[in-house]
């Protein structure tokens, strides 16, 4: 499958079932290795994850689609043939948004019709993409309508580009607001939000070659970057305003089983037309712009002087998009543990896509799919690990985060009293280089995982490989907070999460190029990467489901909340604020009485009998740090430490971030009490879990567990 040439039609689905099966045949027929991490190192295949992502990526798959309803029975079916338990569907209902039809065009100075459609590279048959006239590029969400009005250029759509605009006296307010992806508020549901809180009357949001084309290098198919005709699909729903509950917003189902839509459109749906526009179709706007020069930073690639109007270009856009509710449906499979099943290592990773989505999520539903067969293989072969492994093939990612939340709240109970971790991998591959986040208490974990595989580049580990590429050696396992599926998990419960992907020249993000040629020639040809991390995903998996103690070091999440204290302060300058010298000095209780566990755990032996108990109460260290209360205006998000930004940025110690943002200055003092109190709650647990440690017999070594790896 590596070295399959992309112009050859496809693999048939019967033909990749085969391929998969005849796998499994093979290694379920040879000798059972010694060891669950040897088999788990041993089952994932470049050719078997291949055959798994050519099928996944053949049709464009959305969330509500026949095509993705189809491909979650095509998981079910891998999940039932690998050996996992329990293999249910998860269905939710939720309001979805279709693109049905779509046109622009400049027809002020100079008229110019926009095609809106990416061009076919005869080498990539799935580049023809537009050929259906079905298939329209939109915002998912937007708000049908039709404009004709002056443009404006609004940069990268940020409070301070608008600010920046309002001082320059350029009025926004009734006219098309174009914008472009950028850091730092990269999320395009905040740029049309913040459009629309000005009165703007539309928005355009387009690639600029210097953030994603040919100022980075080769584009598509000669290299990894877009090329002018890319566009970038996605919803823009105002999603930090707190999930729906459920995700039907304003609509209501009736007594004969009839969806209808309510009077008033709900708070986290956009109220004006928005649509994504490709390099090329930006470059015919901006041209015809006048007014002032762009200020410094506002320059991008394309090659003239930019300029931010208003006008006098006057573009008409008309947005036809078709919302109704649709089902959700996640694919949930089981490896019931054989001494604690009620304690659930969560793996996930969504199905659902724009369009092919061979990166973002294939790449990583063909590595779950390899992971479920590795441990279902171990399983087989007599090992089954002390907790449960849970399997989660979300749906409704891409639009709404969907399925995992939905998920997370009709199984709250069981996940607070008994969720381990859960492991997130989204955007698998795009390139060589790894990367991770967790919460801190697992990055070392993490660090020590990436020791047991090898990087496919070196042939030696890759945690090697990875610290060669971080800063002073030691591997940068970095802040994650909502962006994702692990979103409800860490921000609404309190679980500890993991999120890890392989990186690389990415410039084709949800368009019609993140395909399997982009994949094969660009991404990751051979597909080394792809089951490298399968193998890397079983293996932490199934270390957290068997370990006697779970490797959860607390010490390292209080030095870590040091630096959000320290981040926050920094947020607040240069306007002055009180140091928060009381949270410090609680962080620092926290990280004394961490310590104070785990070098008890580091050089004592513990009989079976506490263990329930000690990782019970690590379990609840994480839960500690969340109220239910929430966050101002956002009671969805519980964590006390993290939470997201309406883009896809962290803050941390939200509730004083948000005062701070508010100018609500008065109100930090008591956030601060907040988080002394939660400080000492963790502390407190950990001191707890010490005190009732029984005192190892003398010489006694049969069943005691340690925290060492």
């Amino acid at each position: 499958m590596a070295d399959r040439p992309h112009t050859i039609p496809g693999l048939a689905a019967a033909a990749a079932v085969a391929l998969l099966g005849a796998a499994t045949v093979a290694l379920s027929g040879a000798a059972a290795p010694r060891g669950a991490e040897e088999i788990i190192r041993t089952v994932p295949t470049t050719a078997s994850y291949g055959a798994h992502l050519l099928f996944l990526t053949e049709e464009p798959h959305q969330a509500g689609t026949p095509r993705n309803m189809r491909l979650a029975d095509y998981v079910r079916d891998r999940f039932l043939d690998y050996g996992l338990e329990e293999v249910t569907f998860h269905d939710t209902p939720a309001l979805l948004s279709f693109g049905r039809a779509a046109a622009a065009e400049v027809v002020a100075p100079e008229r110019v019709a926009l095609r809106l459609a990416e061009e076919p590279c005869p080498a990539d048959k799935d580049s023809y993409l537009y050929r259906d006239p079905g298939q329209v590029p939109f915002h998912g969400y937007a708000l049908s309508g039709e404009v004709t009005a002056e443009v404006v250029y609004a940069n990268g759509g940020s409070p301070e580009d608008f600010a920046t605009l309002e001082r320059m006296g350029v009025e926004v307010r009734g006219r098309i607001v174009l914008m472009r992806y950028s850091e730092p508020y990269s999320y395009r549901g905040y740029k049309v939000f913040m459009a629309e809180s000005r009165g703007a009357a539309a928005a355009l949001v387009y690639s600029d070659p210097q953030d994603d084309g040919y100022a980075r290098g080769e584009v598509y198919p000669d290299g990894p970057w877009g090329p002018m005709s890319h566009v970038q699909w996605g919803a823009i729903l105002y999603d930090w305003k707190g999930p729906g509950d459920p995700f039907t917003f304003h609509w209501t189902k009736h007594r004969d089983g009839v969806w209808v839509e309510g009077r008033e459109r709900d708070r986290q749906l956009p109220r004006i037309p928005s649509m994504p526009l490709s390099p090329g179709n930006a470059a015919a706007i901006l041209k015809q712009l006048r007014g002032p020069v762009a200020p410094s930073g506002w320059q991008g690639a394309l090659p003239f002087t930019y300029h931010v109007g208003p006008g006098p270009a006057v573009v008409h856009l008309k947005v036809d998009n078709d919302e109704r509710i649709g089902t959700l449906r996640s694919v949930i499979g089981r490896i019931r543990g054989r001494e604690e099943p009620d304690r659930w290592v969560i793996l996930g990773n969504h199905r659902d896509a724009w369009i092919y989505g061979a990166v973002d999520p294939s790449s990583g539903t063909a590595a779950m799919l390899e992971t479920a067969r590795a441990l279902g293989t171990a399983l087989r072969a007599g090992h089954r690990p002390r907790r449960t492994i849970v399997f989660a093939d979300w749906d409704g990612e891409e639009p709404l985060l969907g399925g995992s939340t939905q998920w997370v709240k009709d199984n709250a109970e069981s996940l607070r009293a008994g969720a381990v971790a859960y492991i997130n991998v989204d955007s698998a591959i795009a390139g060589p280089r790894f990367e991770a986040g967790a919460t801190p208490a697992l990055a070392g974990f993490v660090r020590d995982v990436t020791r047991a595989v090898n990087d496919p580049a070196t042939g030696g580990p890759l945690h090697d490989a990875w610290a060669a590429q971080s800063k002073g050696g030691t591997p940068e396992v970095g802040t994650i907070v909502g962006a994702t599926d692990y979103t409800a998990f860490q921000e609404h419960l309190g679980v500890s999460c993991i999120d890890m992907y392989f990186d690389g020249p990415y410039g084709v993000y949800h368009s019609q190029y993140d395909d399997h040629g982009w994949m094969s020639r660009i991404g990751d040809p051979g597909f080394y990467y792809g089951a490298t991390l399968a193998r890397l995903w079983g293996i932490m998996a199934w270390r957290l489901a068997d370990a006697a103690i779970l490797p959860l070091r607390y010490s390292d999440y209080a030095r870590a909340a040091l630096g959000y204290i320290d981040a926050v302060e920094a947020h607040a300058r240069p306007a002055p604020m009180p140091r928060l010298e009381r949270a410090r000095a609680a962080a620092r209780r926290w990280e004394e009485a961490a310590t104070a566990l785990e070098t008890r755990l580091d050089t004592a032996t513990l009989p079976p009998a506490d263990l329930r108990g000690l990782n019970d109460a690590l379990l609840q260290v994480e839960r500690s740090l969340t109220e239910a209360a929430g966050l101002q205006g956002r009671p969805f998000y519980r964590h006390l430490l993290v939470a997201p930004q309406p883009t896809y940025r962290e803050e941390y110690l939200p509730r004083i971030w948000e005062a701070i943002d508010r100018d609500d200055r008065e109100a930090i003092p008591r956030h601060e009490e907040e988080i002394v109190k939660a400080f000492d709650r963790a502390a407190d647990i950990l001191r707890r879990a010490t005190g009732k440690l029984a005192a190892p017999a003398p010489g006694a070594a049969s069943g005691a567990a340690s925290m060492k790896p």
